[in-house]
């Protein structure tokens, strides 16, 4: 290797530049520009031009971003395009800056630090890809991918074969410049996916797995592209690579993976270890990128550090947002530097425009067809074939190393990042439109929502029960016992674990294994051992099925309402932390939209439970003992919390006290008579319920005139129960404005009465609360009054066994 050159020369002089062999530190010395912003070096200059560089994009980020929104536009068209403002050709012709001020020579910094953003943008992608999770989806996946690549690939090589593209090297590169763009870049996808929140989607798995495949020919269009430059360094570039990764999968790999071993659970990952995995991601880069293979190694050593919490995650969170805000951003001020609209020929530019075209249509009808041969409905594959045709940052940075390595020149650059930020304003907005991975959820609880009420009583009654820590355990394994499981009506226990997608870049649900390791989930591990010694414990009375669920709160309720849909199942319990302190406002804000989603799209009865130490019920040996309270004024969710009431009669040790507030009759409309007799039915149904004890069951009907009285009769309750039972909300016409009421509600999904019987004035730390609301249109009834039938029969009887 040649030592490095120190050299002088002035803007212009890139021949001389050009004639050095070896590396070269340079040294830019600028013409006088005679104004203020006269300097007399290139390292005077740095600093300023850079500051401004990046306040320009940043700025002009902002506004198109402010702007083009509403259109449905992505990132990274904005991006692209601030970038391109803070260009020099546009700044000099607004005449912001005199024509000196951002010469073309002038990028050393920027470069440096765009070229450190996609590095660690690499690094990060490999650090939350769970190569597991392709598993489910693999055989579809390889298939999908590479009949995208293929179809592209094909209809663009035979296309450059007829077209005259000047700036273009021909030969070989045709073939590699071919591939190159047909490939769905995996951080693009995850990026944009997340972006559009489908990363849950059925349709967003799939296209993801499939662009993770792309990675693999991303790997060999580099040993292509090492070839070109140099056969008979070939075989040392390939040797190093494999030498360099064979140290981080046999030495740094396993090294990372004892200190996390050794690392005590709920330790904060010590800040040493953060900076040395990302100084040593800066000399793996180096190392790598002398042997010519800059991402492949940067990948590798992504892909051995665990994924998720603790080193996962929270590499994540010190990392990304400087590298997607401060970093990325040089990216595209690079990008902007080369790109020159004002030289851009338009005879070749609708060239350029008609290979990307037809390598966009390529891949839409490679995965069209492919989707229909592993029988997926044709809307479904266009929409895929839509997904694969998503563009990015890592698009442009191919696009980039062939300017750098001369087998094509700036305007052809211009042309096709041009190209690529037109096909992905085009493509993302038909995604955002024509996609709602929502619908299929809100259209199956509206065609078959299940609900307590339509549960016979000598069927497996299954259970749906959401747990984000340890602390919610407790209180749902009590609710679970309360709920009175008997030889003829069982209980089946759908145990979730949610866990915030942090340092991971796809989302993934899976059944949980007794067998997995616990250095993988310790948490994961000790809320499913309870669940399961509950079951063992219970004499075959309750049944468990644990699940975790690893996703971003935003997408975390389609898990959940999927699970609730394929498993038929009537109750979901979801917790609601009863303490008011605050550790993270954020993570408060998301878990409550999280409830508000589930209830949204949930094809069932969901119960937001908060636990005040139910877990007390539990006592201190075998015994078990329970006082319920019911808080019943009339409509479907009262009805919900009534019914479930019902279920736990039975058991000696369960006591269940329903409060009835009647109000004064008023004339009511045809829908409010019928609602009513609906609801004499079940109450008389819970009075006619056989007991053994009659102190178990109590009814009582309390007369009231407003909603200031029903407050105060539920005052009067104050400790008295271990648990209260209420629906969300309920229509009585003049004498209970809920809708005010609400404005001043600590927790709006409670309604009124669940948010009063929650706080903390009414109960303090005794009494836990289960508010309940019913699925679907709030107006069908409990009963067909015409048949005395039980509405929705057959959707519960659609599944009654366990599997």
């Amino acid at each position: 290797m040649l030592p490095p050159q120190v050299v002088n020369y002035v803007e212009g002089d890139a021949q001389h530049k050009h004639n050095l062999k070896g590396p070269t530190y340079c040294i830019e010395t600028l013409r006088d520009s005679g104004g203020i912003w006269h300097v007399s070096s290139a390292i005077e200059y740095t600093h300023p031009v850079f500051m401004g560089q990046f306040m320009i994009t940043t700025m002009a980020y902002m506004m198109f971003r402010f702007l083009l929104k509403p259109l449905r536009q992505p990132k990274f068209v904005c991006s692209v395009l601030a970038g391109i403002v803070a260009s020099p050709q546009v700044m000099q012709l607004a005449k912001i800056f005199p024509g000196n001020t951002f010469p073309h020579e002038e990028i050393l910094v920027v470069r440096t630090i765009a070229a450190l953003g996609t590095m660690y943008i690499l690094f990060l992608t490999a650090v939350k890809t769970d190569v597991t999770v392709i598993r489910r989806l693999l055989k579809k996946a390889l298939f999908i991918g590479f009949a995208s690549i293929i179809m592209s690939a094909g209809a663009i090589y035979l296309l450059i074969q007829q077209l005259n593209l000047p700036g273009m090297e021909k030969g070989v590169f045709s073939l590699v410049f071919a591939v190159g763009v047909s490939l769905s870049r995996f951080p693009n996808v995850v990026y944009a996916f997340d972006e559009l929140n489908i990363t849950t989607s059925d349709l967003g798995q799939l296209a993801m797995s499939a662009s993770m495949l792309s990675e693999i020919y991303v790997w060999v269009r580099m040993i292509m592209e090492v070839y070109l430059i140099s056969r008979s360094k070939l075989l040392w570039a390939v040797l190093g690579a494999l030498a360099l990764s064979l140290v981080i999968l046999g030495v740094i790999g396993p090294a990372i993976r004892l200190i996390i071993r050794k690392m005590p659970e709920g330790k904060l990952v010590h800040e040493l270890l953060i900076l040395s995995i990302l100084v040593g991601t800066m000399v793996i880069g180096f190392l790598s990128d002398m042997l010519g293979s800059l991402p492949f190694v940067v990948i590798i050593f992504g892909l051995v550090i665990p994924n998720g919490p603790p080193l996962g995650s929270t590499l994540t969170e010190k990392t990304e947002l400087m590298v997607w805000q401060i970093l990325m951003p040089m990216f595209y001020t690079a990008v902007g530097y080369r790109i020159d609209i004002a030289s851009m020929d338009m005879n070749s530019f609708g060239k350029v425009i008609l290979l990307m075209m037809t390598g966009a249509l390529g891949r839409l009808i490679g995965v069209t067809l492919a989707a229909l041969c592993c029988k997926m409905r044709l809307r479904h594959g266009v929409l895929l074939g839509l997904m694969l045709n998503i563009r990015g940052p890592f698009d442009i940075f191919i696009f980039q190393r062939w300017v750098a390595t001369d087998d094509m020149d700036v305007d052809t650059f211009t042309m096709l990042a041009i190209s690529q930020v037109m096909i992905a304003a085009v493509v993302t907005p038909f995604i955002d439109i024509f996609y709602n991975p929502h619908s299929r959820l809100s259209t199956s609880s509206r065609k078959c929502a299940r609900s307590i009420q339509k549960t016979l009583s000598n069927v497996e009654v299954r259970i749906l029960c959401c747990i984000h820590n340890q602390e919610d355990v407790p209180g749902v394994i009590s609710l679970l016992e309360a709920s009175n499981p008997t030889i003829d009506s069982p209980i089946y226990a759908y145990v979730v674990h949610l866990k915030e997608l942090i340092g991971r870049a796809t989302p993934v649900i899976t059944p949980y294994n007794k067998h997995m390791k616990r250095t993988r989930s310790r948490e994961s591990y000790h809320i499913m051992c309870a669940f399961e010694n509950y079951s063992e414990n219970s004499n075959n009375l309750i049944g468990v099925e644990p699940y975790t669920v690893i996703a971003a709160y935003k997408g975390m309720h389609e898990y959940v309402c999927r699970i609730a849909q394929e498993k038929f199942i009537p109750l979901i319990i979801i917790p609601l932390q009863a303490s008011n302190e605050i550790i993270n406002a954020s993570e408060a804000i998301a878990s409550r939209d999280l409830r508000e989603n589930i209830a949204d799209y949930a094809p069932c009865t969901l119960g937001t439970f908060v636990d005040k130490g139910m877990n007390r019920c539990m006592g201190q040996g075998p015994a078990f003992s329970c006082k319920v309270g019911v808080l019943f004024i009339g409509g479907p969710h009262d009805r919900e919390a009534l019914a479930l009431a019902i279920r736990m009669l039975g058991r000696p040790d369960v006591s269940v006290t329903v409060f009835r507030f009647v109000f004064p009759e008023v004339d009511m409309d045809t829908a409010e008579v019928i609602d009513k007799k609906v609801d004499d039915a079940l109450i008389e149904e819970f009075r006619a319920k056989k007991v053994d004890i009659d102190k178990t069951r109590i009814y009582r009907e309390v007369a009231v005139r407003d909603s200031e009285q029903v407050i105060s009769q539920i005052g009067n309750l104050k400790d008295k129960f271990d648990l209260i039972m209420v629906g969300q909300k309920r229509r009585v016409r003049g004498f209970f404005s809920e809708e005010t009421m609400l404005d001043w509600s600590e927790n709006p999904e409670l309604g009124v009465i669940g948010d009063l019987v929650a706080s903390s004035d009414f109960c303090g730390e005794m009494t836990s609360v289960l508010v309940l609301k019913h699925p679907g249109d709030t107006t069908g009834s409990y009963l067909n009054i015409s048949t005395g039938e039980p509405e929705g029969e057959r959707c519960l009887l659609e599944r009654t066994h366990r599997r």
